[in-house]
């Protein structure tokens, strides 16, 4: 009878420590590597502007670059193949991306001011596991103000809203079956358009800009 208490008693003490580390197992919720499916996230980052003045049937320039900060939410949608993934995705982001010089006049001051960016693309990934690794590209929007102003309220502006397209690449890392982080890169080019600057004046005014954000993803 001790015997077989004996017997008892120690496989009891080893199956314990394998009972414990199963149900501490199944408690964890293992990352997933799969990035299918719909999600919504949220980013911020900054932005250089390019832009090219070219005052119509006069020649001259008032080229200058911009920069600022922007942030925004985005949505899209995930298909996986393989460690291929497929997907399209939105964005539109609120920008404070802003850059003045002297005009050909120098009295005047030309600026520009990106009041917001948007973009419709698709992507294209290879996943590491956790770590997703794509290119992006489609179809770029934004609001966009170009003025003149000589300090006394003589001024001329002009706002537009712009398409383009947009081009670039990021990585993005799963910390949760849920979760992810990402940071990306985006080149924008919305060519160029004639605005009204000053009050008698047109320019013809190229845009581009360079952008680095970071966000995170919620998948449903």
């Amino acid at each position: 009878m001790t015997k077989n208490f004996a017997w008892v008693f120690v496989l009891a003490a080893m199956a314990t420590p394998a009972a414990a580390a199963d149900m501490s197992a199944s408690l964890e919720e293992p990352v997933s590597s799969d990035w299918s499916g719909f999600y919504l996230g949220a980013h911020a980052g900054g932005a250089k502007s390019i832009i090219d003045w070219t005052f119509a049937g006069l020649g001259t320039t008032a080229d200058h670059e911009g920069d600022g900060a922007f942030g925004g939410a985005q949505a899209g949608y995930n298909f996986q193949s393989g460690n291929w993934v497929f997907g399209a995705e939105a964005d539109i982001s609120a920008s404070g991306i802003k850059g003045d010089t002297a005009c050909p006049n120098p009295a005047f001051t030309c600026s520009s001011d990106a009041k917001w960016l948007s973009t419709v693309r698709g992507r294209v990934g290879y996943s590491f596991d956790n770590l997703l690794v794509y290119g992006t590209g489609g179809l770029g929007i934004g609001q966009f103000e170009m003025s003149t102003d000589d300090g006394a309220g003589d001024n001329g502006g002009d706002s537009r809203t712009k398409t383009g397209w947009v081009a670039g690449a990021g990585i993005e890392y799963a910390i949760s079956p849920r979760w992810s982080v990402k940071a990306e890169y985006m080149y924008y080019d919305f060519g160029s358009a004639r605005y009204g600057v000053y009050p008698t004046q047109d320019a013809d005014i190229d845009q581009r800009f360079h952008t680095g954000k970071i966000g995170v993803n919620f998948r449903f």
